[in-house]
């Protein structure tokens, strides 16, 4: 079974722009790292590249696109983003981006 990814996307052009993108991915594997998040810079490919892991998109409250992606990462970055307790999640995203 190959590797396969949610992210939860405020502006889904924006990630689907081909360019890299910071994300945070959740793991849709089963098993024990399933639902585990990880950090990452990567890019996103519509339609899905062959190779590559599957990458589902949904909007910040949880709906769905019926049409999957594939995501190819760059580089895993650290657990957390640098950001002022309970600030906006997607803007310490938009500004790891632009480092």
């Amino acid at each position: 079974m190959s590797k396969e990814y949610e992210i939860f996307a405020r502006h889904p052009e924006r990630v689907l722009s081909g360019r890299e993108v910071v994300l945070t991915l959740r793991d849709l594997t089963p098993g024990r790292s399933k639902y585990r998040g990880i950090n990452v810079r990567a890019v996103v490919s519509r339609p899905p590249r062959p190779g590559e892991p599957t990458l589902w998109i949904r909007s910040v409250v949880g709906l769905r696109d019926p049409k999957p992606c594939s995501v190819r990462i760059v580089e895993e970055l650290p657990e957390a983003f640098e950001a002022v307790p309970y600030s906006d999640f997607f803007e310490a995203m938009e500004r790891a981006e632009r480092r």
